[in-house]
């Protein structure tokens, strides 16, 4: 498994996301989950990404990493409106985990960052929390991060970057690069759709001699090509799947020619 800085930080380049798939609360779906986190630990992936926004993820994040808190990285989210009710999402959020720390708290969608800015730079100050980063889904947020980047109060960045969705290559990735500001990409496979919706198969023979044996892996080859990319963030309900998407953080980057080819191949088969 390649490592990369995210801030101080370092981190598997390939991460494992929670958003839909650890919203769970059963105790067999809770067991697949702690498989899952077992996979994690089995491919050297040390980074764990969950928000409160999560429905019951984080407590299961809390439930399947007892016991194994200090290997892994711990990154979650604030999304509401008003002091208090930041400052309680936020307090919940170390209940769920079960932690003292923090290693990534985040701004999920800019949400009322101005209010919840100071409350995360004073527990980063009090050594609750390692690193302030700020996320977005849209486009038109970019603008804002950017700027927010250049004052030097946000370490982390996590935008959505694949394929088809390439908006932060003219701005936002620029400036990441000369700041030093860590990268977290999420939806590399568009929420899976890049790999389940295609109407045709892709043809991987040109990637065969990179070591490339799925779509998925090749869809990740493309974002971890890009060295400002700290790591991608795979969702998966399937502990299988951890071990094919940690093979792509284990692979040289892929040359200009085939990042085109993989767009192209994806563009053919959507």
């Amino acid at each position: 498994m390649e490592y990369r800085k995210l801030g101080n930080l370092e981190i598997s380049t390939i991460g494992l996301g929670t958003l839909r798939t650890f919203d769970v609360t059963s105790d067999e779906d809770i067991a697949v989950r702690s498989h899952i986190v077992d996979n994690c630990l089995s491919n050297d992936i040390n980074l764990i990404d969950c928000a409160s926004a999560y429905g019951n993820a984080e407590k299961v994040v809390g439930i399947t990493t007892q016991g194994r808190r200090d290997k892994f990285y711990m990154a979650s989210k604030v999304r509401t409106e008003g002091k208090e009710a930041g400052e309680a999402q936020i307090a919940q959020s170390f209940e769920l985990f079960q932690t003292d720390y923090i290693d990534l708290y985040q701004i999920h969608n800019m949400i009322d960052w101005k209010t919840h800015l100071p409350t995360l730079e004073a527990q980063k100050e009090e050594g609750k929390i390692g690193m302030i980063g700020v996320t977005a889904m849209v486009d038109e947020a970019y603008p804002e991060i950017v700027e927010l980047m250049k004052t030097g109060r946000i370490d982390t960045v996590q935008i959505p970057y694949n394929v088809m969705d390439r908006e932060v290559e003219k701005e936002l990735l620029p400036t990441a690069e000369e700041l030093g500001t860590g990268i977290l990409v999420m939806e590399p496979l568009k929420k899976g759709r890049y790999v389940k919706d295609l109407k045709s198969q892709p043809d991987l023979t040109p990637l065969a001699e990179y070591g490339i044996e799925t779509w998925a892996q090749a869809l990740l080859s493309w974002v971890l090509s890009v060295p400002t990319v700290s790591t991608t963030i795979p969702a998966t309900s399937r502990p299988e799947r951890i071990n094919e998407n940690a093979k792509a953080g284990t692979l040289d980057a892929l040359p200009q020619e085939l990042r085109d080819y993989v767009r192209e191949e994806t563009e053919r088969c959507l």
